[in-house]
């Protein structure tokens, strides 16, 4: 995902190159466009309005905004400078995307993050060992998702994604790799609460040096093409269930080992999931 990451970062923000800043309003609505997105002042905002097909990028100062923040069907949110900070739920609707690629952009979510139908939700790149760099104080549940991937988090609440895997055609226009983006990841992140992901049909996915505080479940997961499922280097504290998944699920090639838990391991490929295959 690097290479992608580096793409959407240059090419959102070359699009920004007209766009002058000016003072914070008290409340800000989105009339940009993925192409020729609006920027986002540093401050602090009343609201944040994203309608449906709308693209925001904060690129640098905090951006704070007290209310829950809706990004609206096929709309963008992109942080890849400064930090974010709402102040309620964060729900991505459906074909939307929420992008902060970057380790560099702190995101505090106060509050739970809904991922719709088709969406992406996207905090960090995969930075092996890392510090915690973003909070989300809330679950995350995605239904039908293209798309979520977190990394070097701390969230409290859990993370559930039921289904979803289909392509994101505006994410693979934005990320410009040639190749689909869809595919579920958590690495490196500390999760108070369960992780289940269940029914993805994505490109790939992976669940690599997390510690969950709660149970994990990954099941009923199908890849086509057939890649790979990684799951290693993990500290579960409750019961650990793989079945039914194709293909089984093993520790890949990111840098990990077998995971320990503190639980029964269940399931019809538990000895793949959670050990060497």
């Amino acid at each position: 995902m690097l290479g992608a990451v580096s793409a959407l970062v240059v090419g959102m923000l070359g699009a920004l190159g007209s766009t002058t800043a000016g003072a914070a309003p008290s409340s800000l609505t989105c009339t940009g466009t993925p192409s020729s997105p609006t920027m986002v002042p540093a401050g602090t905002y009343s609201s944040l309005i994203l309608p449906p097909g709308s693209a925001c990028v904060v690129s640098a100062g905090a951006v704070s905004v007290s209310s829950p923040v809706t990004i609206g069907a096929g709309a963008v949110l992109a942080v890849f400078g400064g930090s974010f900070t709402s102040s309620g739920p964060v729900s991505v609707g459906t074909g939307a995307i929420f992008a902060a690629p970057q380790n560099t952009t702190p995101i505090t979510i106060n509050g739970p993050v809904t991922v719709g139908q088709n969406a992406v939700f996207l905090v960090g790149v995969e930075t092996p060992g890392g510090p915690l760099f973003s909070a989300i104080r809330g679950p995350v549940k995605g239904t039908g998702a293209s798309s979520i991937q977190i990394h070097n988090t701390q969230v409290n609440g859990g993370v559930t994604s039921v289904g979803g895997g289909a392509d994101n055609a505006l994410f693979d226009e934005l990320a410009n790799q040639g190749f689909p983006q869809n595919f579920f990841d958590l690495e490196d992140n500390h999760i108070n609460g369960p992780v289940s992901i269940t029914g993805y049909m994505g490109e790939w996915a992976g669940v690599i040096r997390d510690m969950i505080n709660g149970p994990l479940t990954f099941s009923n997961n199908t890849e086509s093409p057939i890649d790979e499922y990684d799951i290693g280097s993990l500290v579960v504290n409750g019961p650990a269930t793989c079945s039914n998944n194709t293909p089984a699920p093993n520790i890949g090639e990111s840098p990990g080992g077998p995971s320990t838990v503190h639980g029964p391991i269940l399931g019809n490929q538990a000895a793949t999931c959670v050990s060497a295959a």
